[in-house]
């Protein structure tokens, strides 16, 4: 069980790191094709295709394993402390079982779309140049699925109320 929770781990971390990555690159993009305009009246292409299309993607998909892992998405603890904790603890468990089903239904539904677009190989038009599109699509399957793995490896810490092991380098 340590195995799988410290791979899932590096890959909730790894996959943060991605979108991190993305938010540096279009920041250093975005500035670019500002500074460029201003100066020298010359525009990057395809600036604002790569923006939505692929830095958006990853600045806010990829983290969502990372956010799941460290129990950071909207939580409604309104009656968590009327509760014993023995039901806080069933409460969560049946929470990370839903949140796992729906990122499971999402990440499949998400592949097959996917595919899709890889088949007929989509693609956007800027500047008479056709940018391919279709990888982009593979990422919302790719995160969710990791969503789903870290809502399941989870339940048996949950469930037994036991703190994941320590050694986990975790969020660094």
């Amino acid at each position: 069980m340590d195995v799988l929770y410290r791979l899932t781990n590096r890959a909730a971390v790894g996959l943060a790191l991605l979108g991190t990555l993305g938010i540096l690159l279009m920041v250093i993009h975005i500035t670019l094709d500002v500074l460029l305009r201003a100066t020298l009246s010359v525009s990057i292409p395809a600036t604002a295709e790569l923006v939505t299309r692929y830095y958006l993607i990853t600045l806010a998909l990829l983290p969502l394993g990372w956010v799941e892992w460290r129990r950071q998405m909207i939580a409604v603890e309104a009656l968590e402390g009327l509760m014993k904790p023995w039901l806080v603890r069933l409460s969560d468990v049946l929470v990370s079982l839903l949140s796992a089903g729906v990122y499971a239904v999402l990440a499949i539904t998400t592949w097959n779309k996917a595919m899709e677009q890889y088949d007929i190989g989509a693609y956007v038009m800027s500047l008479n140049f056709p940018m391919p599109v279709w990888p982009t699509y593979f990422a919302l399957p790719v995160a969710f699925a990791l969503a789903a793995v870290v809502c399941v490896v989870r339940l048996p810490f949950l469930a037994s109320g036991a703190a994941p092991p320590s050694s986990t380098p975790d969020e660094r």
